[in-house]
């Protein structure tokens, strides 16, 4: 099977993180591509910057299709331009937060998102509730850390996310921790055995489902949620 994993900030050395550590795990038969779009922010931190990711992001997925791929995955925690990719596409399209989240929901009774700053914890409570899934949130926490440098200093957002997951734990009554962000890709295994609850890297688990769903033979249904946008003149 082809998956492509789209990166839609333009962090290529991100995206080079996400690469290596994909590529440890994945089935010896996936053909994976993981890239980035040529144009848009750096990183995505605001509404604002998920607005300006999502064209690029959609060309990508436009090609995906064109190219024989079997599926797309969009690897950045607020799945920008989701609904849209799935509209546009006739091969299946995940984003690793609807993914993510719905995993937590059935290996505890409460999860914590860990985020980025302050500013963003509405955001992801806004997320939750629009997945219809706030009953199992614990809490969102914030590491106080940007997107780029939870890629660029590994050493202190292991650290971070040791601190804030384990009060989330004690405090919050967490029984899963969910990464909130696709920098933190590789980090979950030692939060796990060091905190004892499960710790989900959303980009590493949505690509080994994403193969089962693949193999499984599903993708979105078009009936009418998904169904493709009429064609016309966009000027």
């Amino acid at each position: 099977m082809k998956i492509m994993v789209i990166n839609p900030n333009t962090s290529t050395s991100m995206t080079d993180h996400m690469r290596r550590e994909l590529m440890e795990i994945k089935r010896q038969s996936t053909e994976l591509t993981v890239t980035c779009p040529d144009r848009g922010p750096i990183s995505i931190e605001s509404a604002f910057d998920e607005a300006l990711a999502i064209p690029p992001t959609l060309e990508l997925v436009k090609r995906a299709n064109q190219e024989g791929y079997d599926a797309v995955i969009l690897a950045c925690f607020s799945d920008p331009g989701l609904f849209a990719a799935k509209e546009i596409s006739d091969i299946l399209v995940v984003g690793i937060q609807e993914i993510s989240l719905r995993m937590a929901t059935t290996l505890g009774s409460k999860f914590t998102i860990l985020t980025l700053f302050k500013e963003r914890i509405p955001h992801k409570e806004n997320d939750v509730w629009r997945n219809k899934l706030s009953p199992y949130l614990a809490s969102v926490r914030e590491l106080g850390m940007s997107v780029l440098e939870t890629d660029e200093k590994p050493d202190l957002a292991r650290k971070r996310i040791m601190e804030v997951a384990e009060k989330a734990v004690e405090e919050d009554g967490a029984e899963v921790i969910v990464l909130g962000c696709a920098g933190m890709v590789g980090y979950a295994e030692e939060a796990a055995r060091k905190l004892g609850v499960v710790v989900i890297d959303p980009t590493s688990v949505t690509l080994k489902i994403t193969e089962a769903m693949v193999e499984a033979g599903l993708v979105q249904s078009k009936r009418a949620f998904y169904a493709r946008p009429p064609e016309k003149e966009i000027k």
